[in-house]
């Protein structure tokens, strides 16, 4: 009985005396029964009560099922419960407690158990709280663990394992809603993975007066080592473990949904990826020994279905092959089949979940993404282990020539929620590996068109949930894609997505939509328009431009509540400002420009008000999606004369930018360090000195160290080559003065002669420092490391270093008066290395004109020397 194997035990009859309760699944704490209910906190219901007095199993049983249909359907029920500590911890402690295979009760008292717990973590914060605090996921994890540990019977554990796989999902794929933001757009509250955000609620908790809500802290702290559990090699091993012992339709579909939205991380797809069974199953390939696809425990295809693919077997991971075989079979229901294996009816959601976790696992990974490529269906069916999938007369759909194949066939195919998973899939494996092979890549390249028409035509044809992921797979496939940006424009695509926006504004402000729709709506929508724009100057020009003027949508949504919408709108304002110039007046004009600067300064405030909470190596990137964005679309807004400039300085914006650039996260450092060199290009000596001001020679020196990464070192002498360019005589001592002059030529000394991206750089730099005084000139040529280093560039390959070393070679000989006439010793000094031969080489064989016109004028200042009657060369 279960009353015997309880670890709660409690004289029901008379005086309960003890209580020993488990506590995060690892240890147990006894206290009397009073202690238990009074110190933790007393519960206002009865419920407890009522279970603690239970009889028998049978009372329990009844007691539960009562307890099961009263919270379905009703929130304030679930709420009720989860925030009653005691109770929940009683439920808890029920999964302990194995069932026997002759005791049914048992195994329905286990199953209740398991459907109450799962149905309270469908509310939201309030219950996923209370759940996450006492390590819930863990109490099923370790169940389900005992589970496969004692089980003897395919049907006992069939029966106990779904409701179990359902709860879990349940409680971690909320716990990422809540944490990370919906899978498809944020929300109204949220910040979201799939976009690249991440973040917490925006609105902070009201307690519950006589409710002890736990400590923010704490259940955060939770929430990020929950959706890190099932990661774990132990929770790994026994999560997948069912994908070869019990794998049955009412497991597989939870347990693709649960790791389809928690791999949303590179080390957890790696994680999957690397994993393999335990124990050797029937079949000798990596994939499974066998599929069973019925709705209850008996197999579907009882023999092994093989795979052939160009890679070695042991070299395809387990996971990847298991999907790949599982859409192969589960496709023949929408493909036609007539087999007589094939009885069951298409079980959408599978396949759709399947598709969802193998577009999760392949996303960024190139060497899964080629795998899947090569990875064929047998092209004889005497290669497929006597698995029969249909006669040589019947629909050849069933063995297309390679699984790519039957995906392109998929999307033509089937419901809509199928047809957008593969869809999603089909995507990541192109962008992941569009093909070593030029047919391959002509494929690609067909498949991107038709993805393309598939999405435009469905977005004109579905409800609000589908558009809503058909704007996320559109923005995927069309980003860094300049062809596939100017077909969708071609095809009247972003016309299309800003009548969605204004309706979608519409429809909300109407109450005809509701708000979490709404903002994820709206998401979706800036999203794809802003990678249509990215690249194609005529759909920027259309989103600007376009009667009636969307602009002013774009303006209320950059300050919208929903942080997805706001980093949305950042990117979208990022994808216009990449524009011509009059367009970027138009961005300033409407007051986009201004109100991006606002964005950023909440934002940041917002970071600097709240403690990060999240994992910061795996979501900086995300928890940054704004402050990335909005910087970018400064940097480009500021790019010569634009008025946003003095706005930045009136409004506090350059603080917020140099506060920026000491940021953890190299691609916000990159970004502020870039806005602050736009800032000082061409800029009068007024606004170099407020941005230096702010900045602080110190941290500049620090960014143009060796220890500074590489992209932000050449962002730094950029920084520097903007302030001494054009300098009068006494600003560019200034300025050198507060770099230092020995450090600022040992960092030249370092760079020019480095074949690396600072190269160019340092030579501009030298070419300007070359204008000052006579210390700083005595200073340069005293060097001979950067003399070497000057001539080395003069013979370089690439053209664009040439011209700043001639022009410095220049600027050493000539003096600075008003006659510029060349400097006798200079030209002395220089003879060595033979400028005027290599001058005379460069102007009549160098195909560029710049170079030319660089060699022509420095060998016309030392003809001039000649001319003046210098001995100079004769002389030695």
């Amino acid at each position: 009985m279960i009353f015997e194997k309880l670890q709660i035990n409690v004289n029901a009859q008379k005086n309960p005396d003890h209580v020993t309760i488990p506590n995060r699944a690892s240890t147990t704490k006894t206290f009397t029964f009073v202690q238990w209910v009074q110190t933790r906190r007393m519960t206002t219901s009865l419920t407890l009560q009522t279970l603690l007095n239970t009889s028998s199993s049978k009372d329990l049983l009844r007691v539960l099922r009562d307890l099961k249909n009263s919270v379905i359907g009703n929130v304030w029920r679930k709420v009720e419960i989860a925030e009653d500590e005691p109770l929940l911890t009683f439920l808890l402690s029920l999964l302990r407690v194995i069932p026997t295979v002759d005791d049914n009760i048992s195994m329905d008292v286990f199953n209740e158990t398991a459907i109450i717990l799962g149905a309270l973590a469908n509310v939201g914060s309030l219950t996923l709280r209370p759940l996450l605090v006492n390590s819930a996921p863990a109490f099923i994890l370790s169940a389900l663990k005992s589970l496969l540990d004692t089980s003897d019977s395919d049907c006992w554990s069939a029966r106990l394992i779904p409701p179990l796989v359902r709860a879990l999902r349940n409680m971690l794929v909320s716990t990422a809603d809540l944490t990370w933001g919906h899978m498809w757009g944020v929300g109204t509250e949220r910040k979201v993975v799939s976009t690249g955000l991440v973040g917490e609620d925006i609105p902070d908790e009201v307690e519950v007066k006589g409710k002890r809500v736990p400590r923010p802290q704490k259940w955060r702290i939770e929430a990020n080592r929950a959706l890190g559990l099932i990661f774990e090699s132990s929770n790994l091993d026994t999560l997948l473990s069912l994908l070869t012992l019990h794998p049955n339709r009412q497991i597989l579909l939870p347990l693709y949904q649960l790791l389809a939205r928690l791999v949303a991380l590179p080390r957890h797809r790696e994680a999957l990826a690397r994993w393999t069974p335990v124990t050797k199953t029937e079949s000798s390939q990596p994939g499974p020994s066998f599929l069973r696809l019925s709705d209850q425990t008996g197999p579907l295809f009882s023999t092994p279905v093989r795979a052939s693919t160009t890679h070695p077997s042991s070299q395809v991971p387990f996971i990847l092959d298991h999907l790949l075989v599982t859409i192969t079979v589960s496709s023949s229901d929408f493909l036609g089949s007539s087999s007589s294996h094939v009885s069951q009816r298409p079980n959408h959601k599978l396949l759709e979940a399947t598709f969802d976790l193998l577009a999760a696992l392949i996303k960024g990974q190139p060497s899964l993404a080629s795998m899947v490529r090569s990875w064929t269906i047998a092209s004889s069916r005497k290669d497929t282990a006597n698995v029969d999938l249909g006669t040589d007369d019947q629909d050849e759909r069933l063995s297309p020539s390679d699984f790519v194949g039957l995906c392109v066939d998929l999307l033509h195919s089937g419901p809509t929620a199928v047809r957008i998973a593969v869809a999603g899939c089909l995507t990541n494996i192109i962008k992941a590996d569009k093909g070593s092979r030029t047919f391959e890549r002509v494929r690609s390249t067909v498949m991107n068109l038709q993805l393309l028409d598939l999405i435009v035509k469905l977005l004109r044809s579905e409800g609000h949930e589908e558009r809503v992921k058909l704007c996320f797979v559109l923005a995927a496939l069309v980003s860094d894609d300049a062809h596939l940006q100017k077909t969708a424009a071609e095809q009247g695509c972003p016309a299309y997505l800003i009548t969605m926006m204004i309706n979608i504004v519409r429809d909300e402000e109407k109450g005809e939509m509701g708000s979490d729709l709404a903002s994820r709506s709206q998401e979706a929508v800036l999203i794809a328009l802003a990678s249509l724009a990215f690249q194609h100057e005529p759909t920027r020009s259309f989103v600007a431009e376009t009667i009636p003027p969307f602009l002013s949508h774009l303006l209320r949504a950059l300050s919208h509540s929903s942080y997805g919408v706001r980093a949305a709108a950042c990117q979208l304002a990022r994808s216009l400002s990449r524009t011509v110039a009059i367009l970027r007046t138009s961005l300033v004009d409407s007051g986009v420009g201004d109100e991006v600067i606002e964005v950023l300064k909440r934002e940041v405030a917002m970071h600097r008000s709240k403690r990060s909470w999240t994992d910061e190596e795996d979501f900086n990137e995300r928890s940054w999606t704004v402050e990335v964005a909005a910087t970018a679309t400064i940097c480009n807004l500021i790019a010569d004369f634009s008025p946003l400039k003095a706005s930045l300085l009136r409004t506090g914006g350059i603080e917020i930018l140099c506060e920026l650039t000491l940021s953890k996260y190299e691609p916000l450092a990159l970004n502020a360090l870039w806005a602050l060199k736009n800032l000082t290009f061409h800029a009068l000596d007024g606004m170099k000195l407020d941005v230096m001001t702010i900045l602080g020679w110190g941290t500049l020196r620090t960014f143009m160290g060796p220890t500074t990464p590489l992209v932000l070192r050449v962002q730094a002498l950029e920084i520097v080559q903007n302030l001494v360019a054009n300098a009068p005589a006494n600003e560019l001592a200034r300025y050198i003065d507060n770099i230092g002059e020995e450090y600022l030529l040992d960092v030249l000394s370092i760079h020019a002669r480095n074949q690396t991206d600072p190269e160019l750089r340092a030579l501009w730099v030298l070419s300007n420092l070359a204008l000052g005084n006579e210390k700083t000139r005595s200073t340069i040529v005293t060097r001979v490391e950067l003399l070497e280093a000057l001539s080395d560039a003069v013979n370089a390959k690439v053209d664009s270093v040439k011209v700043p070393a001639l022009r410095c070679f220049r600027h050493l000989v000539e003096s600075n008066g008003k006659t510029h006439r060349p400097r006798q010793a200079m030209v002395d000094l220089l003879h060595p290395y033979q400028l005027r031969t290599r001058l005379k080489e460069l102007t009549e064989h160098s195909p560029s004109l710049d170079v030319c016109q660089a060699a022509v004028g420095l060998l016309d200042v030392l003809e001039r020397s000649r001319e003046t009657g210098s001995t100079g060369n004769d002389s030695r």
